[in-house]
């Protein structure tokens, strides 16, 4: 740990810790509930006979309205997470629950 001009430690980086972890568990959460919610939809489409192709058009909709909604609060990051949710799409679609 760092120390103040007056020898007392600098609590900063302790702080700086604790918001890292903080934001570190609610981003995995969040794309933890992500990848669930993709898995109980392709499943649910799969089983009522939607093919793969059209499963992925659904799901390309729905993230370019949610693109367009974030776009003034994003960060950039929508395309990478776009193309993930594409390959889980593709993984789920073929894996027999």
């Amino acid at each position: 740990m760092s120390r103040t001009d007056d020898g007392l430690p600098n609590p900063l980086p302790e702080e700086l810790d604790r918001a890292l972890r903080r934001a570190t568990d609610r981003t995995i959460s969040a794309l933890t509930a992500l990848r669930k919610a993709v898995l109980m939809h392709v499943s649910s489409e799969r089983d009522r006979g939607v093919g793969l192709s059209q499963i992925k058009l659904d799901l390309q909709d729905i993230i370019s309205r949610v693109k367009e909604s974030a776009e003034h609060n994003g960060n950039g990051e929508h395309e990478t997470i776009s193309a993930e949710v594409i390959k889980w799409t593709d993984g789920f679609y073929k894996r027999s629950d």
